[in-house]
């Protein structure tokens, strides 16, 4: 039988690595490796800014070595199941599901990154070699079986399903994550102050036009109105408002795309990517 050895301590005494003989010849290669908040950045080249923004608390290594093949499990405890699917969704790409491991996941030989409650795991497999990925899988699997469920609110639900590209969907909480969709401009454009969600997605209509959407449901219309009033004045300068009306405005970008940003009682639309100039109304 496989032992389990137990860590406790804040945001980890949920994780349970396995122990030596989990899998023939794996043995545990040093002790666990713990870094918390800001001490993510002595980890990660690059990528902590991210995780940090969706609300990364810690996470702790156990590497495992046969001979000169090493494997390594890195488990990244989040704020919330919202946190860590944001992180997720940054992080898997196009999803490839590996077979055998039970929760949500994306990976091939090299590495899995897998969702699972609050938590975001990933195994990496340094020599790539195939003939590792049965190790891999039930590493993975002896994590998993330990770590508890977190309810995770249907965030994603928000974004209309007629026309969505699966695979496309992000969730976003501040100016990291929003970059790596537009730059509508400096610092917290949306006002989301690091707690709360926005949702996007890449969409194409039935007429073979394609844009991207986002989805910024804020808790009350003031905080609503104040942040497409934010978004307004401080529109990024190389997008230039070529419409407006009230509570809905158009822009168009140096690719001459044109974004329409509308505002409904407490939920922000913006439209990216358009190629045709659309109405703002009046």
């Amino acid at each position: 039988m496989c032992l389990l050895v137990m860590l406790v301590c804040v945001a980890a005494d949920e994780v349970k690595f396995p122990d030596d003989g989990c899998a023939p010849g794996w043995t545990r290669a040093g002790q666990v490796v713990d870094f918390i908040g800001d001490e993510l950045f002595d980890y990660i080249d690059g990528g902590a800014e991210s995780f940090l923004e969706f609300g990364f608390e810690r996470v702790l290594v156990q590497k495992y070595r046969n001979n000169s093949a090493e494997i390594a499990i890195e488990v990244y405890g989040m704020q919330s199941g919202e946190a860590a699917l944001g992180s997720y969704l940054m992080c898997c790409g196009k999803e490839t599901p590996v077979a055998g491991v039970s929760s949500r996941n994306s990976g091939d030989r090299y590495q899995f990154t897998i969702l699972h409650g609050r938590y975001l795991v990933r195994v990496n497999n340094f020599l790539g070699k195939a003939e590792f990925l049965p190790v891999m899988v039930k590493l993975t699997q002896q994590i998993l079986a330990e770590l508890p469920t977190a309810a995770c609110q249907p965030l994603l639900e928000v974004l209309p399903q007629q026309g969505l590209v699966v695979g496309s969907e992000r969730l976003l909480r501040g100016p990291v994550a929003l970059q790596s969709i537009f730059t509508l401009g400096t610092g917290d454009i949306l006002q989301l102050k690091g707690k709360l969600f926005a949702m996007s997605g890449d969409y194409q209509s039935d007429q073979g036009e394609a844009y991207t959407l986002l989805v910024v449901p804020y808790p009350e219309t003031q905080q609503a109105s104040a942040a497409y009033q934010h978004l307004l004045a401080n529109l990024d300068s190389y997008l230039q408002v070529v419409s407006q009306a009230d509570r809905r405005f158009v822009f168009v970008d140096y690719q001459q795309k044109f974004g329409l940003v509308e505002l409904q009682e407490a939920v922000l639309t913006v439209r990216l990517h358009l190629g045709k100039k659309p109405d703002a109304g009046k």
